[in-house]
């Protein structure tokens, strides 16, 4: 059984370190400094990430990767609880029609490191559809080198007339 993880809060930064290494690694890889950009604090990071006005999650570095990270937009956007997103297989945030799309896609992300500019469509819990646009998609590796996961950033998405 897969066990969810803690819910972010001040008791656990947010997941602030966990943060940091996502956004050192986007700017690792595309230059992008999202913390300046933002002008994010060091300390808070954490905290205004997961309130932030853009979409960023995360998943684990398993074979059949499991999410691991969700602003508060993404809960909204999947209509999902922390809890159901941090036990919910990567692969089950597209339809089972879109998998294999989704599964080249992140193939090419694991071989360069990053894409940008993706868009694809993605379902809710509750079966809503709807496409993330512009993405940015990125390989994460600890500081000693260690893979780490992937990551997903976007501003945008376009909810679906059909869901």
């Amino acid at each position: 059984m897969i066990r969810s993880l803690e819910l972010p809060d001040a008791s656990n930064k947010y997941y602030r370190d966990h943060l940091s290494i996502v956004l050192e690694n986007l700017k690792r890889w595309t230059s992008y400094d999202l913390i300046k950009e933002y002008g994010f604090s060091k300390e808070t990071l954490g905290e205004q990430v997961f309130d932030a006005d853009f979409y960023i999650l995360s998943h684990n570095n398993a074979a059949d990767p499991i999410l691991n990270y969700g602003n508060d937009r993404v809960l909204k956007l999947w209509e999902t609880s922390w809890g159901e997103l941090t036990t919910m297989y990567s692969r089950d945030t597209a339809k089972p029609v879109d998998r294999s799309a989704r599964l080249a896609m992140m193939a090419q992300v694991k071989l360069q490191n990053y894409i940008s500019g993706y868009s694809g469509t993605r379902i809710s819990k509750t079966g809503k559809e709807f496409e993330i646009l512009d993405v940015t998609i990125w390989n994460l590796f600890t500081n000693n080198g260690d893979p780490y996961g992937q990551a997903a950033w976007f501003k945008s998405i376009e909810e679906s007339i059909t869901s």
